[in-house]
């Protein structure tokens, strides 16, 4: 969980959707097979492989479905970034509580690196009260 300590916190965790492990899935955040979480210095801007978490959410019942964005909320307890190549409709509620990034660079390390120059961007969005929306950050 994010809060106004943020700014004095060097490292955060950032989870990464893919389905092979070094690409983004192109299916939405909650849909990938599995995650890669990182650990990102706010100040360096270097990212570091911690796990592999696999996503044990279940399947959608409608598109949007708010018990799947509820199962992806538990699945990150203590990751305040989801990134991905794309987002689904429970973005909406994801933003409240996580900050999104969306990377338009297909590589996983390729775009970790890129974060690098969106550390106050990243910054700011986590320092938002819990329960405001977060903006979503785009990578190029």
């Amino acid at each position: 969980m994010v809060n106004e300590n943020t700014m004095m916190t060097k490292e955060i965790k950032i989870a990464c959707a893919t389905d092979d492990g070094e690409h983004f899935t192109e299916e939405h955040f909650g849909s990938a097979g599995f995650y890669r979480i990182y650990s990102f210095n706010l100040q360096t801007g270097e990212a570091q492989y911690l796990k592999r978490v696999d996503n044990s959410t279940p399947e959608e019942e409608t598109h949007g479905d708010p018990k799947k964005a509820n199962a992806v909320q538990h699945l990150m307890t203590d990751v305040p970034v989801l990134m991905a190549f794309a987002m689904g409709p429970n973005i909406v509620r994801m933003r409240k509580r996580f900050v999104p990034v969306i990377s338009r660079e297909p590589g996983i390390e390729a775009a970790l690196r890129k974060l690098a120059d969106y550390r106050e961007q990243l910054i700011r969005e986590m320092n938002r009260p819990d329960g405001e929306s977060r903006e979503i950050i785009y990578i190029n």
